[in-house]
């Protein structure tokens, strides 16, 4: 019964994490990543300030980052909702270390997803406090697509569609390593359009498929991976 349970959440959190993956990356395109300029709350509730003394304090708080009411709606609901993808994990984490000693319980897995969706929100508050620099912001999306992958596995392992791949028919083996070069590629894929996107170069080239007329553009690859720029805040304790 318990695992019956614990499958059923484990979809549940997986289909959760992708609509949590998909709404930020909406925060993220509406400009609304700094909406809320604190963490957790927004400026200093638990809710978008609305009445007008509220409003006024958050603002003298805030002179930097005045309430927009409609942007900082959209990361609350972002953080609602995460914080229901964490508290989904905590609970299948428990579920699994009560249930660790049945041979076909998977839990460690579930304990390292705690530890990851911890980092998750502290990527989060840095993201907000260090005032989207674009390395905590890329290390923020491969956190999240890293959480919807392990989450997707957890649900299949825990289901009869799961194959070991012990099981694999002899035929379909040599494609593994392609798959696993794929994945590979597609992961870094994501990483670059993280970086592309949180530097605000996805318009450079506003031709296709040359960049401002160039087939290989002048380029600096120091300056575009500089993973470091911004990150002098943090040097400083600049939270």
């Amino acid at each position: 019964m318990q695992q019956t349970y614990f499958r059923k959440i484990a979809l549940l959190a997986t289909t959760l994490a992708l609509f949590v993956v998909v709404l930020g990356a909406y925060v993220r395109l509406s400009d609304a990543g700094l909406g809320c300029p604190d963490w957790p709350g927004c400026y200093g509730h638990l809710t978008v300030p609305e009445a007008e003394h509220h409003v006024a304090e958050a603002n003298e708080a805030y002179p930097d980052r005045p309430v927009e009411a409609h942007k900082a709606w959209k990361e609350m609901i972002h953080r609602y909702f995460a914080s229901t993808l964490g508290l989904l994990i905590v609970i299948l984490a428990v579920i699994a270390w009560r249930n660790r000693k049945s041979s076909n319980q998977q839990y460690r897995l579930p304990i390292f997803l705690v530890v990851l969706v911890i980092f998750q929100g502290l990527l989060g508050m840095w993201t907000v406090t260090i005032k989207l620099n674009p390395t905590i912001v890329m290390m923020h999306l491969i956190g999240g697509m890293t959480t919807l992958s392990l989450l997707w596995w957890l649900s299949l392992r825990q289901s009869k569609m799961f194959v070991s791949h012990s099981s694999y028919p002899t035929q379909f083996k040599p494609f593994t390593k392609v798959a696993t070069i794929g994945l590979i590629i597609v992961a870094f894929q994501i990483m670059l359009g993280g970086w592309t996107s949180s530097n605000y170069a996805a318009l450079v080239c506003a031709d296709f498929p040359t960049c401002q007329g160039y087939l290989i553009p002048p380029t600096n690859f120091a300056e575009a991976f500089d993973l470091w720029r911004g990150t002098e805040k943090i040097l400083k304790g600049g939270f």
